[in-house]
């Protein structure tokens, strides 16, 4: 393996591993940690006269239990479409109650404003409904300049959308379809209790019970933040200019580190107050327990935006949780003497120094680039 700054990084052979790990376990010994017990030792404890493979458990000292089994919670067979699969996370049910929000919404819009909403209102059907979310997804793949462009008979013309619904129609329902709750005692905007996403906070609610009930994920799963491209009027539009699309609303997200399923996602709305322990440390609880993952011993990963040491002993106490993530290396509470740009015995690509204090280990190590990279995880005490 090349050994110059410019060849993208293969990861570390085996003999570097090797290196690595004697370098690692000299350091241990040098604070005496492992020259009291032998492995001998453990085996005759966790050995079973009657199995001839003992079984070690690694890591930390939370079982996972499961509220069921992992994966998929609905099999369908070979045979069934695409949209078959889809109508697990929207399903009928999901839709009858949208359309049901959708018809209150629209009458009472037309009994408070009969100037402004003089067209005839029809409830729409599950099948209706169907339809126009189907055109609205196609909309995304055949992209014009503004809606009434699908329904255009010049050369901008797409036959397709006028054969599933007339344009009028597919407008008023969207007029309508915002579906915010009823009640007329919603906080308006500048009350401390407005809730900007109060519109479609009732569907992001139960998108997330469908994506929690569907999918039990397995042990290791990530939070991270996705940006959805929107270039609309909303106040909570966020600009990230290292994301793909830079401009959009953006997601906090739960998902599944081996297959990528989300559990749980959260729109994030712009500022509000901020919590005692922060935005970051707020977000990763808040995924945590909307995926429904709080005392089931699960693993979480993330990266040094959310990454902190109050942050890791709050999930390891508190949430039955474990997590890893690389850190900033300004955060409170990590050793100072590592989090320095030129730490002892961190010289060569491999070397590593680490500190530990009761559940929290901190590690320094260089990388290919002889920079330092600095990474929190949690350990057994």
């Amino acid at each position: 393996m090349s050994d110059s700054s410019d060849d993208n990084f293969q990861g570390f052979s085996a003999h570097e591993i090797e290196l690595a790990s004697e370098r690692y376990r000299q350091t241990l010994a040098l604070n005496g940690i492992g020259d009291d017990i032998e492995i001998s030792d453990v085996e005759s404890e966790l050995s079973d006269e009657n199995n001839e493979d003992p079984i070690f458990l690694i890591g930390l000292p939370h079982l996972f239990t499961l509220r069921n089994n992992t994966g998929s919670q609905t099999v369908l067979g070979i045979e069934k479409d695409p949209v078959d699969f889809f109508q697990l996370s929207l399903g009928d049910n999901l839709i009858q109650n949208i359309i049901d929000k959708t018809e209150s919404y629209a009458n009472k819009q037309i009994r408070d404003h009969p100037d402004q909403n003089k067209s005839v209102w029809s409830c729409p059907t599950i099948v209706e409904m169907k339809a126009f979310f189907g055109l609205t997804f196609l909309m995304g793949i055949e992209v014009k300049p503004d809606i009434k462009s699908y329904w255009s008979t010049d050369c901008l013309e797409t036959p397709y959308f006028a054969t599933v619904m007339t344009r009028d129609r597919f407008q008023q329902i969207m007029r309508y379809l915002p579906f915010p709750d009823s009640n007329n005692n919603i906080p308006q905007l500048g009350d401390p209790n407005h809730d900007c996403l109060y519109k479609v906070r009732y569907f992001m609610n139960a998108l997330n019970e469908q994506m929690r009930n569907q999918y039990v994920p397995k042990r290791q799963v990530c939070v991270d933040e996705s940006m959805i491209l929107f270039k609309g009027k909303v106040n909570f539009k966020q600009y990230m200019s290292a994301k793909p699309s830079k401009w959009g609303i953006k997601l906090w997200a739960l998902a599944e580190s081996d297959s990528g399923y989300m559990s749980f996602c959260e729109i994030y709305s712009g500022k509000k107050d901020r919590p005692v322990q922060g935005l970051a440390c707020s977000v990763v609880k808040s995924c945590v327990e909307g995926a429904g993952l709080v005392d089931h011993g699960y693993h979480i990963y993330m990266d040094n935006f959310f990454t902190s040491p109050a942050l890791f002993v709050d999930l390891f106490h508190n949430f039955n949780t474990g997590a890893c993530g690389t850190v900033r290396k300004n955060r409170k509470g990590l050793p100072k003497e590592l989090m320095i740009k030129k730490p002892t015995g961190v010289n060569e690509r491999g070397q590593s120094q680490f500190r530990q204090k009761e559940t929290i280990a901190a590690t320094i190590w260089k990388d290919k680039k002889l920079s330092q990279s600095y990474l929190l995880s949690m350990t057994t005490q």
